[in-house]
């Protein structure tokens, strides 16, 4: 029976999934990284890290794979997700020419502000996107005005599971989904924009051939096969970033059908057959995994890192937190959390917005701190599905997943501030899930998305919407969707007294 493997690159820790040809997941493996943050609002990381963690999971699961029986020459393919709009300057020989800039970096606003002033209405109509410093064009500049001999003697810039994918196939290129999101795409035309990089003055040929996800774009060297533990020539696909394995790995494949996630991130994807400008600024537009199709993204930068972070601080393991905000009333007795530790997002794009805590009095305890972060991401990810609602793109399918679905909590908070009742999707490493979907599609495994997805995604039981939480969140809702306009002065004017 045929297998194939799925690999994300997460922004913490990679996790590998075998799937056989019923849409089975046989095994999976996950190994963990570090992030750097050499100086304040930079944030790197260790591309031997991200290769090293590759190896011990893909390793891991043929070990587990021998357990059951079955022999690595089953695998028929392997297809990569990863974090995007990183950026991975390296040489001819495809060594990094600097440690990776990582998607939450925020260095380059001087260089994206130049940038919007100078081709504006070309971000515009081809990336139909603002110039943020989260995206990797934004990144290329910087190291253009900072580190010119980087810039220079760089042969192309490539996305950090790209980089991967050069260890794993000597190929270099790139999927249309990451090119997408990069800045330095015509989204539409689903490649690089030429029109973009020649009015800005950067090199069309730092930016390798972009690829449909599903297409097989090399095979295994010997080397990476043996470091890997799998079997030399096996197939590799062009893959996608993470959000868009994500989409494929939680169905979002149809009109109607909508995820939400909590990771290091948390994310909203609505399936779009057409991109709608009037999303211009406020949503992220891709190119989906799957050919000709699209989707819209809802970003919050720091969901489950602003978690993370305060357990961290507090010097207590999330699960412990978690139970103590049990303890707290839902609304956290007026007590409202800010997850813009890195920026804020959709619908309000700001690089100067920071997070913290409002409304505190004497009477608020540790719980209430929990308890309002927890609520202050699923609010902030309210405002994607209300953006999504906006444009007319249909919420007929709620599905939430990854980590905060791990917590009955969390998901119970979600749906009583989304409103609306939920399915947990049952493989909560959904883009790893939708890695091996597209590995299977593109050698064959699986005939199409439609029926991979058919088999392979799994839906538990659904969450209902409590109707009296809900009147209740609404009510705090409404308070919180004003707390940005109210302090969007104050963020600004703290950067320039910073600066």
């Amino acid at each position: 029976m045929p297998l194939v493997l799925g690999i994300d690159l997460g922004t913490s820790s990679t996790k590998t999934i075998a799937l056989d040809e019923g849409g089975v997941v046989l095994a999976t493996a996950s190994a963990s990284y570090a992030m750097k943050t050499p100086r304040p609002g930079w944030v790197e990381q260790d591309a031997g890290n991200w290769w090293t963690a590759i190896c011990r999971t893909t390793r891991a699961v043929t070990a587990e794979l021998r357990g059951q029986g079955r022999s690595v020459v089953e695998i028929r393919g392997v297809s990569l997700s990863g974090h995007m709009n990183g950026a991975v300057f390296v040489d001819g020989a495809g060594n990094p020419l600097r440690p990776p800039i990582l998607w939450l970096d925020r260095r380059s606003q001087a260089e994206c502000d130049a940038a919007n002033a100078r081709a504006g209405d070309l971000l515009r109509t081809r990336a139909m996107l603002v110039l943020n410093p989260v995206n990797t064009f934004a990144k290329v500049l910087w190291v253009r005005s900072h580190e010119p001999d980087v810039y220079r003697n760089a042969r192309h810039v490539l996305i950090p599971k790209d980089w991967v994918r050069f260890r794993m196939t000597g190929t270099f290129g790139t999927d249309v989904s990451d090119a997408s999101v990069s800045a330095a795409a015509d989204v539409q035309a689903r490649d690089w924009s030429g029109e973009i990089l020649d009015a800005l003055e950067v090199r069309r040929d730092l930016f390798p051939d972009v690829s449909e996800s599903s297409e097989v774009i090399g095979t295994l060297t010997g080397a990476a096969s043996r470091e890997m533990g799998l079997a030399a020539n096996t197939p590799v696909c062009a893959g996608g970033g993470d959000v868009s394995c994500l989409a494929v790995g939680s169905g979002v494949i149809r009109p109607g059908v909508v995820n939400v996630g909590i990771g290091t991130a948390g994310h909203a994807l609505a399936f779009a057959e057409r991109l709608d400008p009037a999303a211009y600024n406020r949503l992220w537009p891709m190119c989906h995994s799957v050919p000709g199709a699209f989707f819209w993204l809802g970003c919050s930068y720091t969901c489950g890192a602003s978690l993370a972070w305060l357990s961290g601080q507090l010097g207590e393991d999330v699960a412990s937190l978690t139970r103590q905000a049990k303890d707290a009333p839902a609304g956290s007795e007026g007590l409202f959390f800010l997850p813009w530790l890195e920026g804020a997002a959709t619908p309000h794009p700001d690089a100067q917005a920071r997070g913290g805590w409002i409304g505190l009095t004497l009477r608020h305890t540790k719980a209430h701190l929990v308890r309002a972060l927890m609520e202050g991401v699923a609010f902030d990810l309210r405002r994607s599905l209300e953006s999504f609602r906006d444009i007319g793109l249909p919420i007929e399918d709620l599905r939430i997943g990854e980590g905060g679905a791990r917590s009955a909590l969390w998901r119970q908070i979600q749906v009583d501030v989304f409103g609306r009742d939920a399915r947990e999707l049952e493989v909560q490493d959904a883009s790893a899930l939708g890695a091996a979907v597209i590995a299977g599609v593109g050698v064959g495994v699986f005939p199409d998305f439609e029926s991979a997805c058919e088999r392979s995604v799994g839906l538990g039981e659904a969450v209902r919407c409590c109707g009296k939480r809900a009147a209740d969140y609404e009510k705090q809702f409404q308070r919180y969707r004003g707390l940005y306009p109210s302090l969007k002065g104050w963020f600004n004017e703290n950067a320039t007294a910073g600066s």
